[in-house]
This record gives C-alpha cells, sequence and structure tokens, in this order.
C-alpha cells in the first residue's frame, strides 16, 4: 500500500491487522508526512519499500523511520521490450525529453543544448520532446526559445505518446535528457538506458544520482553546465560508445523486471512468515 493513500491506507492497516495479517507499505516519494497516524501506519509495518539507495539512507536518518525494516524496491522494465534495435540507421544526431511540460522539469536547458550543438556545427540535430502540457504558460515559454534561437527544424513538440509508442523514440536517441533536479526515480530513465541511450541528468539527491554512475553509463550535470557537457560527450564518440553499453547491462543487473520480482517475492515471503 502506498503512503500516499493517506488515511484509506491507514484504515485498511487497521484491518489487516485486526486479522492477524501482515502488510507492507510502499513509499514512491520523498514525500513524507510527519504526524501519529503516519508514525503509526509505518512502525507497524511488516517493512516499508523504497525505490532508491538513496532515499533508503535519507529516511534512516530521520527520527519518524528509526529502528524500521527499510528495503529498496526496484522498479524494473522488460528488457526484452525496451531494448536497442540494430536495425536502425541513424543520420542525424538526436536527442530526447520524455515527461510533463511544466517549470520545475527545465526542459529549456534541453532546448539551451541543442541550441549550442547547433551553433556548433551540429545543424541536423533535433531534439523530440514528449509529453503532457501542464503548464500551457511554460509550453509557450518553450516555444518562444525556439523561434527566439530560429530551431524551428530542429525543436518538435510530439505531445503525449502511448507507452509503447515511446520505444522507437528511445531507440532512434542519441542522448535522453533529464533536465529535472527533483526527481525521485523516473522510469522513463531506466526505459531508455534499457534501450542503450545513455542519460544526462542534473546531479541531485534522487533517483538519477542512485542509477547513474557519471562517465560510466551516464552523465551528471549542473543547471550551469548542462548544454556544454552534452556538447563535449556528443564529441567523444569513443566515450559515448561506451555509456551505451554500459546504460544497458546497469538496467539488466539492476532495474529488469526479474531483478524487481525477485525482490517483491523476497518481500511478500518474508511477511508471509
Amino acid at each position: 500500500m502506498s503512503g500516499h493513500s493517506s488515511k484509506f491506507s491507514y484504515d485498511l492497516s487497521k484491518v489487516i491487522l485486526n486479522q492477524g495479517k501482515q502488510y507492507i507499505a510502499m513509499l514512491g516519494g520523498q514525500h513524507y508526512t510527519d504526524n501519529e497516524m503516519y508514525r503509526t501506519y509505518y512502525r507497524k509495518a511488516h517493512h516499508v519499500l523504497v525505490h532508491t539507495h538513496l532515499q533508503k539512507e535519507s529516511m534512516e536518518q530521520m527520527e519518524m523511520f528509526k529502528d524500521i525494516d527499510i528495503r529498496v524496491f526496484p522498479l524494473g522494465v522488460d528488457c526484452e521490450i525496451f531494448k536497442p534495435n540494430q536495425q536502425i540507421i541513424k543520420t542525424n544526431l538526436q536527442l530526447l525529453y520524455v515527461g510533463r511540460i511544466v517549470e520545475w522539469k527545465r526542459v529549456h536547458l534541453a532546448i539551451e543544448s541543442i541550441h549550442l550543438l547547433v551553433s556548433k556545427g551540429y545543424t541536423g540535430a533535433v531534439l523530440n520532446i514528449i509529453g503532457p502540457t501542464v503548464s500551457e504558460k511554460y509550453l509557450q515559454e518553450l516555444k518562444s526559445y525556439v523561434n527566439n534561437y530560429k530551431l524551428e527544424k530542429n525543436v518538435f513538440f510530439l505531445g503525449l505518446k502511448k507507452h509503447h509508442e515511446l520505444i522507437p523514440y528511445f531507440q532512434q536517441a542519441d542522448l535522453f535528457l533529464l533536465p529535472s533536479d527533483k526527481e525521485t526515480f523516473g522510469m522513463v530513465m531506466i526505459e531508455s538506458m534499457a534501450c542503450e541511450t545513455p542519460v544526462v541528468g542534473i546531479d541531485c539527491p534522487g533517483g538519477p544520482k542512485d542509477v547513474i554512475e557519471t562517465g560510466i553509463n551516464g552523465l551528471l550535470s549542473t543547471p550551469e553546465t548542462f548544454a556544454i557537457d552534452i556538447l563535449n560527450l556528443i564529441e567523444d564518440q569513443q566515450k559515448m560508445s561506451m555509456l551505451k553499453a554500459n546504460a544497458r547491462k546497469k538496467v539488466i543487473n539492476h532495474y529488469s523486471i526479474e531483478q524487481t520480482a525477485q525482490v517483491l517475492l523476497q518481500s511478500v515471503t518474508d511477511a508471509l512468515q
């Protein structure tokens, strides 16, 4: 049960305990409400599942989670579906952003990156932006950036896509951009890496830092150096090749659906015992 469902989860947990059974709590993000109801809910759970090691370490420093069994439950992907497509012939450089169009996602950093690439001679470079518009105001600001930089032939707003429709975009992209500094995990990051498309994210507490080993299977940057770091990486094709291979290895070894199943099986088995 997710801790975010508030009083419903708490009331249900009491019913479960009254039946002499156990429950497992899960926290999908770093949002903690500290009151007696939540403390009781977490304290009486058999254990608590979170999705990153960084979140687990952070929670273990908090008094409200003292002496609670906290475990990492990776959100896995099917690596037989999200996989590279060797049949694709890439004719131009492609960058990809998948996520909501809202200010805190910092999509403008992706546009600044493609602007730098074009100015350095990568005139055919493309940035595909996929996702629902949450802030119409921000979308119009992004389109203004595109017009001001004269990037109408380089940046494409593709709107919302169905989940299975994302796969070819991951496969065709050279880099996946994750410019937000408020990511708690980001499944799109794992899906991209499974397709051998490395991720350039922001070095911040949360999911990207838990998954990306910078310079090995991806790159962690800063808002100030995001664009130049992407340019430098693009110009180092040997490093790009290494990141691609290592990105998929990371997912297979730690974030495959099989890894998820094993952790969940162990979690349920322990609670039943």
